[in-house]
């Protein structure tokens, strides 16, 4: 994940790491990174989840309700920490637990091309 600067899947992380790693041992892995606060979900508008590292925060507490960008043409889901998630007013009774926002368009190395 350090050699990345985009979010990954769980097929990504097995690419590039030890072909005889036990894809169990990937998935317990994942998730005590999630517990200890080193990485954060990221929901992709396909379904799929992908993974990226923390930047603040701790076991105790998760601070990660930024905007993420997916790329449609390359498909790399980013990270965009200094976006945070407006305020947002929920129906009485409601109760927020977690907020996730992806904006979907072309990324600043592909519009490049």
């Amino acid at each position: 994940m350090l050699n990345h600067d985009h979010a990954l899947t769980h097929a990504d992380i097995e690419k590039n790491i030890d072909p005889g790693t036990d894809r169990v041992t990937v998935y317990r892995t994942l998730k005590t990174f999630l517990n200890k606060g080193l990485i954060h979900k990221v929901l992709d508008n396909e379904g799929a989840t992908k993974y990226a590292l923390c930047q603040h925060c701790t076991s105790e507490e998760h601070r990660h309700e930024h905007v993420h960008f997916k790329c449609t043409n390359c498909g790399h889901t980013s990270c965009l920490d200094d976006i945070q998630i407006p305020p947002i007013s929920l129906p009485r009774g409601f109760t927020s637990f977690e907020k996730n926002l992806l904006i979907s368009g072309v990324c600043s190395h592909c519009s490049t091309m």
